[in-house]
């Protein structure tokens, strides 16, 4: 049994796991260990399994999306003569 169908079958199966009573989740667990060849505990857990969504990206979230804030400090860098932020914090700081 290829990949691909593993899957489709996973997910027919998994609605009838939901749904069923004990015993009857018992038959269900036999009839799809032999069917895919996993072990019983491993099927349990696929079968117990919520569908996964999308993922999200890793990192931080941009702090600065609107553009009109872009805007305002683009025109800042400009005037400070494309000044780096560090130097821009710190003569910020000391400026009466």
């Amino acid at each position: 049994m290829s990949g691909n169908s593993r899957r489709e079958y996973l997910c027919a199966i998994r609605l009838r796991y939901c749904g069923a009573t004990k015993e009857e989740k018992g038959l269900i667990l036999q009839e799809f260990c032999e069917v895919c060849k996993y072990h019983r505990k491993h099927a349990i857990r696929l079968l117990k399994q919520q569908k996964r969504g999308p993922t999200k990206r890793p990192g931080r979230k941009p702090i600065y999306r609107s553009a009109e804030f872009m805007k305002a400090l683009k025109r800042i860098w400009l005037i400070s003569d494309q000044m780096c932020s560090k130097r821009l914090v710190i003569r910020t700081m000391y400026v009466p």
